[in-house]
């Protein structure tokens, strides 16, 4: 008696060279059979034609310019705001009877900031070009909702680094201040800071749920620039640190509620040690810790 192989779920993804779609990649790559797009985003009939030789059950829209890269705002608006709600409307045009989810990686920069820790409901008033493209496409799919044939889920990602991070991300460029004796400026403000491990587990368990709601991916942890700061040089560096303007309490707060990711299963998270080694030491780090 010979077994049915089951073959495995497509995914087809955007971005996958940027930190977070690469590791996605190489994580679930033998769980699942993952396609990125080999060209450039602007590429639109490229990419038209790509979708259309496809067969896939899920798409991830990893593809952005952060806030922090250089402030060229047409670029942004074109591969952050124009392009993804583009995908959307192709994957609606053409869709396929096996497609099932399309999962839009968003940022905690659409909220702007908050005194409070934010849940899913709170207001959205992002403070950067980057978190308002991103509430534009937030906006796209949620004014649409009920009319796509597919499910949509948008993953409002928080604070996470890694090894492979460019300047331009808190961590390595508090790192560098620190190595190279700079002043460290307004860092009593307090943010969420997530592994990278445990963002790319909790958008395979959205893809694999297909959540078709907003999300956030983040500890559920407040932690202050100020004492993050201290323990990375802590374990690093050990430089004499010195701090301007950080006694006074600057109200620019962005942390998370995740009881919604808790519940949809993600039950563990790496803490800070683990998360500020895997940047020190990239793979060296025992990711596996919780």
């Amino acid at each position: 008696m010979h077994l049915k192989k089951v073959s495995k779920k497509i995914i087809l993804i955007t971005g996958g060279k940027g930190v977070l779609g690469s590791y996605f990649y190489n994580k679930y790559k033998t769980k699942y059979k993952i396609i990125s797009f080999p060209y450039r985003l602007e590429q639109i009939k490229k990419l038209q034609e790509w979708l259309k030789k496809k067969s896939f059950q899920y798409f991830i829209h990893f593809a952005a310019i952060t806030s922090k890269q250089k402030k060229n705002y047409n670029k942004i608006n074109l591969i952050n705001k124009k392009l993804p709600i583009q995908i959307i409307r192709l994957l609606q045009k053409n869709f396929k009877k096996d497609f099932k989810y399309f999962l839009f990686i968003s940022t905690s920069h659409v909220y702007g900031f908050h005194k409070n820790k934010v849940s899913e409901y709170a207001r959205r008033k992002p403070f950067s070009k980057y978190g308002r493209t991103k509430k534009a496409v937030e906006d796209f799919i949620l004014n649409r909702k009920n009319k796509f044939y597919f499910k949509i889920g948008i993953a409002r990602i928080f604070n996470f680094t890694s090894n492979k991070q460019n300047k331009g991300h808190f961590i390595p460029d508090v790192y560098t201040k620190i190595k190279n004796n700079e002043n460290l400026i307004n860092l009593n403000k307090n943010r969420d800071f997530i592994h990278i491990d445990d963002v790319a587990r909790s958008l395979e368990l959205m893809i694999r749920k297909r959540k078709d709601k907003a999300l956030n991916i983040c500890s559920g942890n407040k932690i202050n620039l100020v004492s993050l700061t201290k323990k990375l040089n802590s374990i690093s560096l050990n430089k004499k640190l010195i701090f301007m303007n950080s006694r006074k309490k600057i109200y620019q707060d962005i942390y998370g509620n995740n009881s919604l990711l808790k519940k949809l299963g993600m039950k563990k998270f790496k803490n800070l040690n683990i998360i500020l080694n895997s940047f020190l030491y990239g793979k060296k780090a025992n990711i596996n810790n919780r």
